[in-house]
């Protein structure tokens, strides 16, 4: 059984797909703290001089994700939306998924988890991903670091935890070792694929794959 965590990212990228494929259980880390200078609340799109921010203008306090709320006071999700047409309009597979998209835009969310999540099953079920998804706040687990990881994975019945490649930064393997839980580490290599403008960029949005090639790439 293969356990995965990751934080509920906004638009998030390819990789964080990748590791879900690759797990029996995707725990949305959502109770971890939230980080202004991560993914939580923005990520890039391809455009015509490169790539742009898209950022969600949220109350940044130093509580967990699943508490942040978004600033309604401005018209970020319009400014959102018309970006993501105007740059995507034109490739092979927007008017697939645009009703879609637009009706995630168009709805009004007071907390950034809630338009994460409705992000993510959107690209999980364009992606033809159906791995479970589990919150961590729902598992009780108040520990710290490695150790809720740790009790996370064991808890679930987990035989290997799959972590991100910046997990060998901070992670202490030898407690899931002491456990019996395998670490494996996430060996994400980012495909190429043909975007709307010429070159190629990596690590957009995975909307930037999903509306150019019309499913995760390379398969």
């Amino acid at each position: 059984m293969i356990i995965a965590i990751h934080q509920p990212n906004y638009l998030p990228y390819l990789g964080f797909f990748d590791k879900m494929k690759r797990s029996d259980i995707f725990v949305i880390y959502d109770d971890a703290q939230f980080n202004s200078r991560d993914f939580q609340h923005r990520n890039k799109i391809r455009t015509s001089k490169g790539w742009q921010w898209l950022t969600v203008p949220v109350e940044k306090k130093p509580v967990p994700i699943k508490e942040i709320t978004i600033k309604n006071n401005v018209d970020w999700s319009s400014v959102h939306f018309t970006a993501i047409r105007a740059n995507y309009l034109k490739t092979p597979y927007y008017s697939v998924y645009e009703n879609e998209i637009r009706r995630i835009y168009e709805m009004r969310y007071e907390k950034l988890i809630d338009l994460n999540m409705n992000l993510i099953h959107f690209l999980m079920k364009a992606f033809k991903i159906d791995t479970k998804i589990l919150y961590a706040s729902d598992l009780g687990f108040t520990s710290k670091s490695t150790e809720r990881l740790l009790e996370i994975t064991d808890a679930l019945g987990g035989d290997v935890y799959l972590s991100g490649p910046k997990g060998r930064d901070y992670m202490d393997v030898s407690l899931f070792e002491k456990k019996g839980i395998k670490v494996e580490f996430q060996n994400f290599k980012h495909p190429t694929y043909k975007q709307r403008y010429e070159g190629f960029v990596p690590n957009m949005a995975s909307i930037d794959a999903l509306f150019n090639v019309g499913g995760f790439p390379n398969e």
